[in-house]
């Protein structure tokens, strides 16, 4: 055989057993506890956990980091592109400087050769560790391509202190991305890792200099740079002490850890400077409000069409005082709603065709089961419009729309726009889902009012928008339902003309007020405040009171929440209004007084825009044609006077519950004139009325301070001023009233029936029961505990 090709075969053999044991050689890697980082969508810093070592250390961001990277070749390994983890000409001038120096000059140490030792903890400088860190960089180098292995030094290099990673440096000593750095500011991070010590302030500050401004003369030189950009570059100071890391998103950044876990960098759709600014109005309210004792308060700003959260305040970053319970974040906790769901339900009621946007809706005593609601103010109207019943947030109209709608429907019209938190079903809620007896929390209630504005402005949209979020890569979750468009502005429209405070109440007599579609909310026991409002560029929701849910006096939505509403529409862009969905909507003839459509005995009508399905809504049946004398003080007929003594009027008559209270606030309202007494044979029907006490109702009367039982007032109204009205308890005559129908009895505890009757035998009854005192404080118990 011939020697040399059984040499050859060998040297292949050995060549290839020496590959192979090679590859078995472990690739290194760098496990370390990572830090939390979250940044807003310009990759801004919000804030940030320490690492479980508590090493700043973040993780990486996937951007390129072009000057900081070359800088560092040329400050430590200036052939790094060229050997294979191993620079054998350093490794040369290495071992001749050491010789003649008889001691340890340099190491020959390339970037490779550093990551392997950081990767086994920094061990002491032998001349065994150094060929252990050879043959590993050596394998590092052909595992990995040159980029990953310059990002994992840059990722795990010392920084100083207790920085590590140039991410980490970048934020703490310039405040800013690796990737946005200077010249300078690259310079100066990439001579730290060899001398970390440098950067402390008042300790070798000189040097720090000088090393950075030697490295900038050899960065020119290899022409990365230009001479003006290096004499601008040597002007540039030195960092200072490393800021804090700042806390702008706290409560985001807990959450976000709990959903996901500990050591990621989160990118967010946040925007740093509103969510500073929005902070700072958060702290301003804070002042004022814990005068009363109101200690927490909660804020989110949406951009509308793309749903991103562009500031999120969870809670007053008060975090030293625990008592308050600042760490709750507020913003995904569940509060009653308070009035927040009425837009929501004249809404779906718009869309169906089952009420106008003006149309007159009942604001009288009523009962229904157990359940008698109550207005704010404690007083009635008679009927309004429902626009104006949803701008003044009367709660007795949204529980009459609420019961002709039904409870099913919106709760799951609810559902569908994007409310979570219903997890009951309709039945046990019932109609006190539109008032406050459901939960939400500001993340779902700022949804809604989000797909109320992207519902008008999108009239031509095939599917819903997509869920509010967070995260800059945006959610999976499938697109949520929407209003009719039509319908949608029309309750924005509605919703801008709710009173403002304070200064802002006239904003209508400046040209530059800004356009606002909002409503307030108030919880039973002033608990909770509300305020959320919404634009075509933001929805806002701002949430005041006590995370443990203690009520104040005055902590009302109108006065706690809603001043810092409008301050913080103060700090974001505003735009166009929304414009009118004129596909969405047709314009009909309305009846002046009803806001119905217009009937044939309608005498004042008006053109108005209405949602598609309301040209099919009822028709007035409030006007009345009635044949009236002369002086229209009485009807008649043609059985009792001539024709010529008549004339034919139209007349809008209410029914007599509502006349009542009507009335009383409408000077124009003239009731239904009497019959003419020469009239024989005609009666009035729906004259008399029995206003309080309610059909089934519990009422207590209480012990006087001079010990006298008291009384409880009961009151009637009919429809001719100056009717009698007869009132009977139980079946035994009480007293007889005029003009002014009300009486006070004192009724013993049980149960009972009143009864009024006109001079015509026109009668009204209702039953009712006297509670003892026992049986009240029980009874005013539960009611607190159900609501």
């Amino acid at each position: 055989m011939n020697p040399w090709s059984r040499r050859l075969r060998l040297g292949i053999t050995g060549a290839f057993v020496g590959f192979m044991g090679f590859l078995a050689v472990p690739v290194v890697h760098i496990d370390t506890p990572l830090s939390t980082v979250m940044v807003d969508a310009n990759g801004v810093l919000l804030g940030a956990q320490i690492a479980d070592d508590e090493q700043w250390r973040f993780p990486p961001s996937g951007t390129e980091k072009t000057k900081f990277s070359r800088a560092l070749v040329v400050a430590e390994d200036k052939r790094f592109y060229q050997h294979p983890g191993v620079d054998p000409i350093a490794v040369a001038r290495a071992v001749r400087l050491n010789v003649l120096q008889r001691r340890v000059v340099t190491g020959a140490s390339t970037l490779t050769m550093q990551v392997v030792r950081i990767s086994r903890g920094n061990p002491g400088r032998t001349v065994p560790e150094k060929l252990v860190e050879a043959v590993l960089a050596l394998r590092l180098d052909f595992a990995l391509s040159k980029a990953e292995i310059l990002a994992c030094y840059a990722d795990n290099a010392p920084f100083g202190g207790n920085t590590v990673g140039v991410e980490a440096a970048a934020y703490r000593y310039f405040g800013r991305s690796a990737s946005d750095l200077s010249w300078a500011e690259a310079a100066t991070l990439a001579v730290l890792p060899n001398s970390p010590g440098l950067i402390h302030p008042g300790r070798n500050r000189d040097r720090l200099g000088e090393k950075r401004d030697r490295l900038l003369d050899k960065i020119y030189a290899q022409g990365l740079m230009s001479a003006q950009d290096l004499d601008l570059a040597k002007l540039e100071s030195l960092p200072e002490s490393p800021r804090r890391v700042p806390r702008l998103a706290p409560h985001l950044l807990t959450r976000a850890i709990v959903g996901q876990g500990e050591g990621l960098r989160f990118e967010t759709t946040l925007d740093a400077s509103l969510q500073s600014r929005t902070t700072d109005v958060v702290w301003r309210h804070h002042r004022r409000l814990s005068a009363n004792q109101v200690h927490n308060l909660a804020v989110m700003v949406v951009h509308v069409p793309t749903g991103e959260v562009r500031a999120y305040v969870g809670n007053v970053p008060e975090f030293e005082r625990a008592e308050h319970h600042n760490h709750v974040d507020v913003i995904t906790s569940r509060r009653s709603t308070g009035s927040l769901l009425k837009p929501f339900l004249y809404g779906a009621m718009l869309e169906q065709g089952e009420l106008l946007p003006d149309q007159l809706v009942p604001d009288v005593p009523i009962r229904i089961g157990g359940f008698a609601p109550e207005n704010f103010d404690r007083t009635f109207m008679g009927a309004l419009p429902a626009s104006e019943a949803l701008a003044r947030s009367r709660n007795v109209p949204a529980t009459w729309m609420l019961k002709n709608y039904g409870v099913g429907r919106f709760h799951d019209r609810l559902q569908r726009l994007g409310m979570r938190t219903l997890d009951r079903t309709a039945d046990n809620y019932g109609l006190t889902l539109v008032l406050g007896g459901c939960e939400g929390s500001v993340w779902d209630l700022t949804t809604l009012y989000r797909n109320l504005a992207w519902s008008a402005m999108n009239p031509d949209a095939t599917q819903g928008p997509n869920a509010v979020h967070w995260q800059g890569d945006g959610q999976t979750d499938s697109p949520l339902d929407t209003l009719d468009p039509g319908a949608a502005f029309l309750t924005l429209t509605a919703l801008e003309e709710v009173n403002r405070p304070g200064v802002h109440a006239s904003w209508r007599t400046y040209g530059s007020g800004r356009r606002v579609a909002w409503k307030t909310g108030t919880s039973f026991g002033f608990r909770d405040g509300w305020a959320i409002g919404t634009t075509p560029q933001y929805a806002i929701g701002v949430w005041v009171g006590n995370a443990d849910g203690e009520g104040r006096p005055d902590l009302t939505g109108f006065q706690a929440a809603a001043p810092v509403l409008f301050d913080l529409f103060d700090l974001v862009e505003s735009g166009a209004w929304f414009e009118d969905p004129t596909e969405a909507l047709a314009w009909v003839e309305l009846c002046q007084r009803s806001g119905m459509i217009a009937g044939p005995d309608c005498e004042h009508r008006v053109e108005a825009q209405v949602p598609l399905a309301g040209e099919r809504s009822q028709v007035c049946g409030y006007c009345e044609r009635i044949h009236c004398d002369q002086s229209c003080t009485h009807r008649v007929h043609a059985g009792c006077a001539r024709s010529d003594q008549m004339q034919a009027r139209s007349w809008f008559v209410l029914p007599t519950s509502q006349a009542w209270f009507y009335d009383r606030n409408h000077a124009d309202y003239h009731p239904l004139p009497p019959w003419d007494p020469s009239c024989e044979g005609q009666e009035d029907t729906g004259e008399l009325a029995l206003l309080r006490p309610r059909n089934g109702a519990e009422v207590y009367v209480p012990v006087e301070l001079n010990g006298q039982r008291g009384r409880v007032v009961f009151e009637a109204a009919h429809r001719d001023d100056r009717a009698q009205v007869h009132w009977h308890l139980d079946g035994e005559f009480v007293e007889t009233t005029e003009l002014i129908h009300q009486i006070a009895l004192a009724p013993a505890a049980g149960a009972h029936e009143l009864t009024v009757v006109d001079q015509e035998g026109v009668t009204a009854r209702r039953r009712f029961t006297v509670l003892d005192k026992k049986a009240s404080l029980v009874r005013t118990v539960a009611d607190r505990l159900s609501d």
